[in-house]
């Protein structure tokens, strides 16, 4: 986004006027309203916005009422023209649909210019303001961000939860599905996990939880579970404590093999871990940073600065 372009560690100039950046996920979407001097007028906030996995309908939708709240919370009109738009949005790697998303910004949202980027480049620049290190994103997916000393770029994961997302809310979710499911997966009868998946879901028997995953099947509706686990987490299950504890380990191995391939120093490299599912349970980042002192050790690194 605009407000977070460096060159050498030093701002660019912003021309007068307003800029619009919006940062669209898998669950929500949100718009912020920047002024010349890049300070924050007004957020606002939509529905989903994956363009690789919602409709037309659905992303204009939330494109323009995040867009419509941050205009009013700066209280400027909604008609107001801005010199740039950027949005970074999930899904960025389907090409035909970056196209015709691009092109429906260019025709919904007044602007001198329009950008798409991918969400986490978005994220990582948001959150290092240029800076080299890491950005381990973890939402209802998951994907790792960063750039080395010298600009070039890292990515590992982003793959989607057919081919990835290894450690993302999804994840943690479908780990919590399936404990739901012993007997089915030729185990006992249920525990205590596995019935306050049913109570959480509304189910009363394994074959429920299969009909309320498969009925009305949505990435984001299962990984919304990832908020329940980490609550169970912390009253001391000892089932969703493995289950947050895997996909800690899964997010650690993908941060370690990131920063070896950027060969950062490993005693400074920055590590932003950004996305809702850090804030299910600290236990998560607990878990995350354990494992990956362990895998460091195992490489004969050492951990970088965690923030």
């Amino acid at each position: 986004m605009p407000a977070a372009r460096y060159t050498r560690g030093r701002r660019r100039p912003m021309e007068s006027g307003w800029w619009l950046g919006i940062d669209g996920g898998g669950t929500k979407t949100a718009a912020v309203i920047l002024d010349a001097r890049r300070r924050h007028c007004g957020r606002g906030h939509g529905g989903p916005c994956n363009i690789a996995t919602c409709d037309d309908a659905t992303l204009l939708d939330s494109v323009l009422t995040a867009r419509r709240e941050a205009l009013r919370a700066a209280g400027l009109p909604a008609h107001t023209r801005v010199r740039g738009a950027c949005a970074g949005v999930a899904g960025y790697t389907a090409r035909s649909r970056r196209a015709a998303f691009l092109q429906m910004l260019r025709e919904t949202i007044p602007a001198d210019t329009h950008r798409v980027e991918p969400d986490f480049a978005a994220a990582y620049w948001g959150a290092s303001e240029g800076e080299a290190g890491l950005a381990v994103i973890a939402g209802t997916g998951a994907v790792l961000y960063g750039r080395d000393s010298r600009g070039r770029a890292v990515r590992w994961d982003g793959l989607g939860f057919l081919f990835g997302d290894s450690g993302s809310g999804f994840d943690m979710g479908r780990q919590a599905l399936c404990h739901a499911l012993p007997r089915s997966r030729g185990g006992a009868r249920p525990n205590s996990f596995a019935r306050r998946v049913w109570s959480e879901i509304g189910a009363e028997c394994e074959e429920d939880v299969i009909e309320w995953t498969y009925r009305r099947f949505d990435p984001a509706r299962i990984a919304a579970l990832a908020g329940a686990v980490g609550r169970w987490a912390e009253e001391g299950d000892p089932s969703a404590r493995r289950i947050v504890a895997l996909c800690a380990g899964r997010l650690a191995e993908g941060a370690v093999r990131c920063l070896d391939r950027m060969k950062l120093p490993p005693e400074t490299a920055p590590i932003w871990l950004l996305g809702g599912l850090w804030r299910t349970t600290p236990l998560l980042r607990m878990h995350f940073l354990r494992s990956v002192r362990a895998h460091a050790r195992r490489a004969g690194r050492l951990v970088g600065c965690l923030r």
